[in-house]
């Protein structure tokens, strides 16, 4: 079979997903059900361009165009794991990318309104998304802007997570707080040259933040 007929197969694509999903994920300490679901489900392959579509259940993160990568698998994992998503919750997204960490949300049964700073990736990841799933976009929410100025005061959510890491912790005067419902969790990476994954939990009036360790993201802009 040729390297491209390879890539085409559906059958050898689910084996190496699974195979993906037991060396990065669960050995890796992810046991959200639902999430390990989601990263058996949902084919990478559709998120990535098709030059990297063979490097798809590889370990590592990938360009996506605008100087943009696609998170690696645990990573998205992770993330999705942390933000403790129950159905319905709504998610804000900063960052859609690709769309693949959109896909993630919407199978764990996420409401999602999702932002994207390029425009370029904001219609590859509607392509991408009505690809994986007819009608998703129709679903949700994606538009193409910034972050925070989308963020509008009569907007609220019960989670949020950033794909872009933030220069700044957000303060009780930020709109991602004034957005996010008390009890509501913001998982997000916050540094410049060195960073780190912060979970947020917003009380009444205030944040209760916990490092969850190192890492590597695109700042956002």
């Amino acid at each position: 079979m040729s390297s491209a007929s390879k890539i085409c197969d559906p059958l050898l694509r689910s084996v190496e997903r699974e195979r993906m999903v037991n060396s990065q994920i669960v050995s890796r300490g992810i046991r959200d059900r639902n999430v390990i679901s989601a990263m058996l489900s949902i084919p990478r392959e559709c998120f990535v361009p098709s030059l990297y579509s063979s490097q798809a259940y590889e370990d590592k993160p990938l360009p996506i165009g605008s100087n943009q990568t696609i998170s690696q698998p645990f990573m998205v994992a992770w993330m999705s794991e942390l933000l403790e998503i129950q159905k319905g919750d709504r998610v804000f997204e900063i960052g859609t990318g690709s769309g693949y960490q959109s896909a993630v949300l919407d199978f764990l049964g996420a409401t999602i309104y999702s932002v994207e700073f390029f425009e370029p990736l904001h219609k590859t990841a509607l392509r991408n998304l009505e690809r994986w799933n007819l009608g998703c976009t129709k679903k949700h929410r994606f538009v193409q802007g910034s972050g925070p100025e989308i963020l509008k005061p009569d907007l609220f959510f019960e989670k949020m997570i950033s794909c872009a890491s933030l220069s700044e912790l957000p303060n009780r005067e930020s709109p991602y707080f004034r957005s996010l419902v008390p009890g509501g969790i913001f998982v997000f990476p916050t540094g410049k040259e060195e960073q780190v994954l912060m979970i947020a939990r917003k009380t009444v009036n205030d944040w209760s933040l916990e490092i969850k360790g190192g890492v590597k993201f695109v700042p956002l802009l």
